[in-house]
């Protein structure tokens, strides 16, 4: 019998690819900020993951790797939302 998933709102399987490139990027330890060779390749790894995202969403990254910014949760995500959008709006005095 196939299964019939309705609750993809609250989370999806990954597919087969997806899993793949989890488990390489596991193996890259080091901080992306770092200077050492570790970090360096976590760095590698995170933006190729930020062009792979822009470019599927139609998005040209600007030249300090901006536009597409990756956060820790949804908490985080929409707080980046709502301060960037208050600070950004011009302020009447």
């Amino acid at each position: 019998m196939n299964e019939i998933y309705f609750d993809n709102s609250a989370t999806t399987s990954l597919c087969a690819s997806a899993k793949q490139k989890m488990i390489e990027a596991m193996d890259c330890y080091g901080n992306p900020s770092s200077l050492h060779s570790e970090g360096l390749a976590s760095r590698e790894l995170v933006e190729a993951a930020r062009a792979n995202v822009a470019r599927s969403l139609g998005v040209r990254l600007n030249a300090a790797g901006g536009k597409i910014i990756f956060t820790s949760c949804g908490s985080e995500a929409d707080n980046l939302a709502i301060f960037g959008t208050a600070y950004a709006k011009a302020r009447r005095r």
